[in-house]
C-alpha cells in the first residue's frame, strides 16, 4: 500500500512522463483496456465461439484463431484487473 505522499510523487512522475513523451506514456498505460473493455470482452466471446465452432466442425485453423482471440482478451483483462488492485 502506498502512502499519500508516495501516491502524489507517482502521479507527478506520470504527469511529467505524459508531458515529456506522450507516445511512450500511452504505450505504457493500460487505460486503453479500461476505455474499450466492451470491445475486449466481445473479442473474447467471439474467440470462444470460434473455438467451439472450430472444434465442432473439425476445423483446426478456426479453433486455433478462436483460442488465440480468447486467450489474448483474457490476458488483457487479467493484467488490467491486477494492475488496478496494486
Amino acid at each position: 500500500m502506498l502512502s499519500q505522499n508516495e501516491r502524489r510523487q507517482l502521479e507527478e512522475i506520470e504527469r511529467r512522463l505524459a508531458n515529456d513523451d506522450p507516445r511512450l506514456a500511452s504505450r505504457l498505460s493500460l487505460d486503453w483496456v479500461a476505455r474499450h473493455r466492451w470491445l475486449v470482452l466481445a473479442t473474447g466471446t467471439l474467440g470462444l465461439a470460434l473455438f467451439v465452432l472450430g472444434c465442432v466442425c473439425l476445423s483446426g485453423t478456426l479453433a486455433i484463431w478462436g483460442f488465440v482471440m480468447a486467450a489474448v482478451s483474457s490476458v488483457l483483462l487479467y493484467r488490467h484487473r491486477t494492475r488496478r488492485r496494486s
